[in-house]
This record gives C-alpha cells, sequence and structure tokens, in this order.
C-alpha cells in the first residue's frame, strides 16, 4: 500500500495514467517550489555563495539494503542531458594499451579517433601512465579534482577501483565504462555523456543526479520522471523496495514525491471490546512450560469435589478430638499427683 503526499502538506490528487506511482502533478509543484527557491535565494546579499548553476537530486529511500554489493553504477537514461557539448564540461578518457591485446591501442591513436569522430574528451590516460605517473595519494587526489566526468575501457574496468584509490568512490566519480572495440566510438561515449548513474553506498538511501538550474523547466520535470521511473525498475525487487523519492537541490529541504506504507496492517485494541481467548496460550506457570490446560470432564470434576469434602470433614473431626484430649490429659496430672516441696521450706516449717 502506499500513499503520495503533495509538497504544500495534505493528499495529492490521483495520478494520471503513464506516470507510474509518482504523481506527475507533485512533480512539477516540487520543481517550480524549487525553482523559486534558487530565484530567491540569487537575490540575497550572500547569493555568491552559491552555485550559480545548482544540480537537482533525486532521493530514493529503499525498504532494504541490497544483499550483494555493487561496485559499478547503474546507468539512467535522461531525455536531456545534464552536459551540454560545448567543451565546458571536462572528460577524461582512460585506455588500455597492452602489448598483447587483440586490438591494440596507444595514445596517439586514441587522439586520431577523438579528433576524427569530433568527440569533446579534455585528456587521454593509457594505463601503463596510470600505473606509474598516478601512484601516489597526491597525484590520485588532484586527477580526480581535475575533471567532472571519466570514461574507462570496458575491459580493464576491474583493475581501476585498486590503481585509482577511495578518493574517486567517496566523490562518485566511478569510471564509466565504454566500448572501445567498436568502429565507432560516438554512440559509446555520447551515451555514456546524455545518462546519471545510480550508486549503491552500502546503505538504503541514494542520490542520483538529475537535472541543473540552468535547464528549461520542461526539461527538467520530463528528466525527473525519467529517473524514478529507470530507479525502480533499476534496483533490486523493483516498485516492492521502494520507500520514498524526494526532490531536492544541495542546500534545499527534501520535498517529498512518493511514501509507502507499511506492506503489514497495524492491529489496535480498543478497551471494552471483548477479545477472543487463545486457549492455545493458558499455561500453569513458566516453571512448566510443558504443561498446557487439558479440558476436564463434568462428571469427573463433581467426584475430586465429593472426595475433598470428605477428606476435609475427617480432618475436622481429628482435630477436635484432639483438642478435646489435652485439657483432660492436663487434669489427670493434677489430681493423681503429690505437690513437691522443697527441702529447705520443710525443715522451717517443722522448727
Amino acid at each position: 500500500m502506499a500513499v503520495m503526499v503533495d509538497a504544500e502538506g495534505g493528499s495529492a490528487p490521483p495520478a494520471p495514467q503513464g506516470i507510474g506511482k509518482v504523481n506527475a502533478v507533485l512533480v512539477e509543484r516540487a520543481v517550480d517550489a524549487l525553482v523559486k527557491w534558487c530565484a530567491a535565494q540569487k537575490q540575497k546579499e550572500k547569493a555568491q555563495l552559491l552555485e550559480d548553476d545548482q544540480l537537482l537530486y533525486v532521493v530514493v529511500g529503499m525498504k532494504k539494503v541490497p544483499d550483494k554489493g555493487r561496485t559499478n553504477p547503474y546507468v539512467l537514461e535522461l531525455p536531456h542531458p545534464l552536459y551540454q557539448p560545448d567543451g565546458n564540461h571536462e572528460v577524461c578518457l582512460i585506455i588500455s594499451d597492452r602489448e598483447h591485446a587483440k586490438q591494440k591501442l596507444d595514445k596517439q591513436m586514441a587522439k586520431a579517433r577523438i579528433e576524427k569522430e569530433g568527440l569533446k574528451i579534455s585528456k587521454v590516460i593509457p594505463l601503463s601512465k596510470l600505473k606509474t605517473d598516478y601512484f601516489a595519494h597526491e597525484a590520485k587526489r588532484k586527477l580526480c579534482g581535475s575533471y567532472d566526468t571519466f570514461l574507462a575501457d570496458d575491459r580493464i574496468l576491474g583493475e581501476l577501483p585498486k590503481l585509482l584509490g577511495k578518493t574517486f568512490f567517496k566523490k562518485k566519480k566511478h569510471p564509466i565504462p565504454v566500448n572501445l572495440t567498436r568502429a565507432q566510438w560516438t554512440g559509446q561515449i555520447s551515451a555514456a555523456l546524455n545518462s546519471t548513474y545510480l550508486y549503491m553506498s552500502g546503505g538504503t538511501c541514494s542520490a542520483v543526479k538529475v537535472a541543473r538550474m540552468s535547464q528549461a523547466r520542461d526539461e527538467i520535470v520530463q528528466n525527473v520522471n525519467a529517473v524514478i521511473e529507470g530507479i525502480a525498475q533499476q534496483i533490486p525487487k523493483k516498485w516492492a523496495n521502494v520507500r520514498s523519492f524526494f526532490l531536492k537541490t544541495l542546500d534545499s529541504v527534501s520535498l517529498p514525491l512518493y511514501q509507502s506504507l507499511p506492506d503489514m496492517p497495524l492491529k489496535i485494541e480498543l478497551p471494552g471490546l471483548s477479545q477472543p481467548e487463545d486457549k492455545k496460550s493458558l499455561k500453569f506457570s513458566k516453571k512448566d512450560k510443558k504443561m498446557k490446560a487439558k479440558p476436564v470432564e463434568d462428571d469427573k470434576v463433581d467426584a475430586d469435589m465429593s472426595l475433598d469434602n470428605d477428606a476435609e470433614d475427617k480432618m475436622d473431626v481429628i482435630e477436635e478430638a484432639a483438642v478435646a484430649e489435652k485439657p483432660k490429659k492436663r487434669k489427670q496430672s493434677a489430681v493423681g499427683g503429690k505437690r513437691k516441696v522443697p527441702r529447705k521450706a520443710a525443715v522451717v516449717t517443722g522448727a
């Protein structure tokens, strides 16, 4: 069972068909609210502290953490790419220059292919150079901060986590795999740059880049809807594992788009209502856990009660007889016996 919460409070109207479980009206309201908030922040005195082109994030909350860890991110296609191919977005390509590879590739050959196809690649780093020139931690940290996106040959993807270090994975700059064995690279690199990525950090919440504030309002809305549907189809158990969706910028509050209620019904006990007794739960004590209450026939109960009454009557007669005999013994001892006088007292009286 799921419920959708309005950004302004109260319940949301039913979602239009074809949008999924998230209400398209709520998405539009949330986008409008964030655009208005960012515009108001720019008019303040400290607006220079904010970025001119802020990113919007879709935050997904899952019910359970995935059992299997995943290093590579999930690829989510965007109708409108985050970065335009104008050269402002710095891209670094890591290639495989192994000597025994089926298709040998070096730095000069890669640069020639990039120039021929007109690709916007700022830097090309061979695998051999990555092992030698970027061995130190400081060199890896500078490399991570120098470029916005990293692409890598999918044949060497398994070796990169050890060579790049933890800095790349903490800043969510995992190298995106591309197939460089094909005749053309344009389709592979364009698809990688026109997508966003869902990183599973080992917890129940993850944030995904979805749009930029400089984009048109309709483009932002379409990107948000596409990312939400893509996340729900990519994560394990799909919609059954989705707990919530939120939309936010880096500094704004999170606006709710979707909230799932618990599947188990809640049991509420009201005072004054008779509850059915569970016969299986009747037990004598904690020590006698194995002994359970058993039904007893009426005739047997009457017989046991009559036996108990007879035993009580006999005990009463015995107690009365014992009480009556005690004073008789005392009288006999007082009459038949003689009073003893101390020897000293007898001498005094005789004198």
